[in-house]
């Protein structure tokens, strides 16, 4: 079986020919409607294409891992899909998101003559769907194809002049507008525990320590049963340890379904060869991550508190690191968040202080409302991990 990249690993190969034979037209079924979506999208723009007039190959093959994506500039046009990776992904929920992301780069290639353009925007996404080629600063080639950013890449995809987006802005501070205090953590009470896995959870002079005994980044929940269907603004502060490349810490919301949780989370860790600081927006119901951005130096403190945050208001996510704007998400910003909580990694001490949830709707009640902390039981708690981006595509 082959192994899951983070990421589309798309390839280009030049075939050339001297004298044209017969046209061949030849689209797998499978494969047809997403060659219709291509064709339909750059008819609103107003490029028009007769492929079955032009000729086309386009097939499933079974491609060299960790190639999913094959376009050769031969008479006709051939374009591959790798067969195993469009059958893996369909596990995940953004699984279109991918197949359709796959199949305009490989198209864009073909069609529209796009080579790679591995241009960033302002917040350090990738600014075009048709990145990669050569491994760039050890990134994933992973974009995040789903809500406004999809009509951005697309618009990009057929017109690279296509002016940035306001969601791919950078510097952009917290308003202040938190809302009515609805939980704020209590710490003024001395605790110590160690559970049955030898994690150790303390309280003292006001800060919250937790050592766990796995090497596992963990999802805490802080607080469940919520319902936060109004905006809403969580913060919390965390402190720790993030020089080994494997471990990550950050803030997450998690939604009901199927009677599970679905995490949405930002996530930053350390990256140890260029020793910057980088964030993932990460929905734990898809494929990891759905887009990744490097922060800017002055964004995290090293070794001292840094404020994680996540706003919900009207139709957004925003993620912010002491107070600065680092991601803003539409994807999941329609869900009824149930569960509060932080991802902290393993084999480490971390500490909390100043959480608390504010927030304006109908089931939120205003007014302080004070939790004394409640110890989590890390027994069936979720595991995240550091996406693994060291390949070349």
């Amino acid at each position: 079986m082959k192994k899951i990249v983070p990421f589309s690993l798309l390839t280009i190969v030049f075939t050339l020919t001297t004298c044209k034979n017969s046209i061949l037209y030849q689209v797998d079924a499978t494969l047809e409607p997403y060659l219709n979506l291509f064709l339909q999208e750059a008819e609103k723009r107003n490029l028009h294409f007769n492929v079955e007039e032009d000729g086309l190959l386009l097939q499933f093959a079974d491609l060299n891992e960790p190639t999913i994506g094959l376009c050769t500039y031969s008479d006709p046009l051939l374009v591959q899909i790798d067969l195993e990776y469009w059958n893996e992904v369909k596990q995940y929920d953004n699984c279109e998101d991918l197949r359709q992301n796959v199949v305009f780069h490989e198209l864009a290639h073909g069609l529209l003559n796009r080579m790679h353009d591995n241009k960033t925007l302002e917040n350090a996404e990738w600014g075009s769907l048709m990145c990669g080629g050569e491994e760039v600063d050890s990134r994933s080639w992973q974009v995040n194809f789903s809500g406004e950013r999809r009509e951005y890449y697309l618009n990009e995809l057929f017109k690279p002049s296509t002016a940035h987006p306001q969601w791919g802005k950078y510097g952009e501070k917290f308003s202040g507008e938190k809302g009515n205090l609805i939980k704020k953590l209590n710490l003024s009470n001395d605790k110590y525990e160690v559970d049955e896995e030898g994690n150790v959870f303390q309280i003292k002079n006001g800060i919250y320590n937790i050592s766990l005994n796995s090497n596992n980044n963990t999802i805490l929940p802080m607080w469940t049963d919520q319902k936060l269907d109004g905006d809403f603004y969580y913060e919390i502060a965390l402190k720790g340890d993030l020089s080994e490349n494997s471990k990550c810490m950050g803030i997450s919301v998690g939604y009901p379904l199927d009677n599970d949780v679905v995490y949405t989370s930002l996530l930053v860790y350390h990256n140890y060869i260029y020793k910057n600081f980088r964030a993932s927006a990460v929905n734990s119901n898809c494929l990891s991550p759905l887009a990744e951005v490097v922060l800017k130096d002055e964004v995290m403190v090293r070794d001292d508190f840094n404020s994680f945050a996540v706003e919900r208001k009207s139709d957004r996510l925003r993620f912010y690191i002491n107070q600065q704007l680092v991601y803003t998400l539409d994807r999941d910003a329609d869900k009824q968040f149930s569960t509060i909580a932080f991802v902290i990694p393993g084999a480490s001490t971390y500490s909390i202080h100043n959480a608390g949830v504010y927030g304006n709707g109908s089931s939120l009640k205003s007014g302080t409302t004070e939790e004394v902390c409640t110890f989590p039981s890390l027994k069936n708690a979720p595991k995240v991990d550091v996406p693994s981006v060291h390949y070349n595509r």
